[in-house]
C-alpha cells in the first residue's frame, strides 16, 4: 500500500485486501494459516519477496505436487516494449523496473521449480501506468497493450486472475475500503460466483462473476475494468 520511492502514489486499501485475502485462504482454500506468508509495506521490499519465493517456498513445498495461491494487491508496471510485466514491491522504482522490481514471469519460474500441482495467481493490479486513485504513477506513461504471445508463457498447470486488462486502471471501492477486483473476489470465493449451484466454483464461474461485478462498479465511476483470466477454465478453484 505505501512505497518508498512513491511518496504521494499509495495503493489506497491493498493491506486490506491482502489482509482479507489471508482469511478467506484459511476458510474457503482450505490453506493452514502456517503455510501462509503475508508481506506488507516495508516488511514486502524486494528481497523479502524473492525470498519467500526462493527460500521459504521450497522448504513447505519440497515434496512438489502441491496447490499454490499467490494475491498481490499493489502497483505494477511494463517494461517499455510492452514484453514484460512488473510488480513494484515496497522498494521498489518505478524507473528501474528491471533492478527493483519483479517481473511476473520470474515469479512463475520460482514457483515453477517448487513442481507445484497446481498454481492459482490473483493480481489486483494494473500495468499501464496509473495508481489506483487515477493518477499516474510516471509522467509519461500511456496505457501499454501487451503483445499477444503473454498468455503463451503461462504453464498449463497455472491460473493468473488480474484485475483488468493491461490498458485499464485496477480501481478501490472508498465505501468498502477495498480494491473492486478484490473485494468481488472474496464475494465470489464466498459462494456468489457458484452460477450453477453445484457447490464447487470453477475459473470459468470466478471470472464471469468478477467481470459482471467488476465493470458495472467502475462503470459507475466512470471507469472500464475488465478482469481476465489466463488458464484452463474448468479447474475448479473452490470447493464447498
Amino acid at each position: 500500500e505505501k512505497y518508498e520511492n512513491l511518496k504521494g502514489f499509495d495503493a489506497t486499501f491493498a493491506n486490506r485486501d491482502a489482509g482479507a485475502f489471508r482469511e478467506y485462504a484459511t476458510k474457503a482454500l482450505g490453506v493452514k494459516p502456517a503455510n501462509i506468508k503475508l508481506l506488507t509495506d516495508k516488511n514486502a521490499k524486494r528481497r523479502d519477496a524473492l525470498k519467500v519465493f526462493k527460500l521459504w517456498l521450497p522448504q513447505f513445498a519440497r515434496d512438489g505436487g502441491k496447490d499454490i495461491y499467490i494475491f498481490f494487491a499493489g502497483h505494477g508496471l511494463a517494461s517499455d516494449d510492452g514484453k514484460d510485466l512488473f510488480i513494484l514491491p515496497y522498494d521498489g522504482d518505478s524507473m528501474m523496473l528491471e533492478d527493483t522490481a519483479i517481473s511476473r514471469a520470474e515469479i512463475i519460474s520460482l514457483v515453477e521449480k517448487v513442481k507445484p500441482k497446481s498454481v492459482t495467481m490473483f493480481f489486483d493490479t494494473c500495468y499501464s501506468g496509473p495508481s489506483r486513485d487515477g493518477e499516474m504513477l510516471i509522467a509519461s506513461a500511456r496505457p501499454i497493450r501487451i503483445v499477444a504471445e503473454d498468455e503463451d508463457n503461462i504453464p498449463s498447470n497455472f491460473s493468473v486472475f488480474s484485475a483488468a486488462k493491461n490498458d485499464q486502471i485496477s480501481s478501490s471501492i472508498s465505501e468498502i475500503k477495498h480494491g473492486i477486483f478484490s473485494y468481488y473476489l472474496m464475494k465470489g470465493l464466498e459462494g456468489e460466483s457458484d452460477s450453477n449451484k453445484d457447490r464447487k466454483i470453477t475459473n470459468q464461474e470466478m471470472i464471469d462473476y468478477l467481470n459482471l461485478n467488476v465493470k458495472k462498479i467502475a462503470a459507475k465511476a466512470g471507469r472500464k475494468q475488465n478482469p481476465v483470466l489466463s488458464g484452463d477454465p474448468d479447474q475448479v478453484l473452490v470447493r464447498y
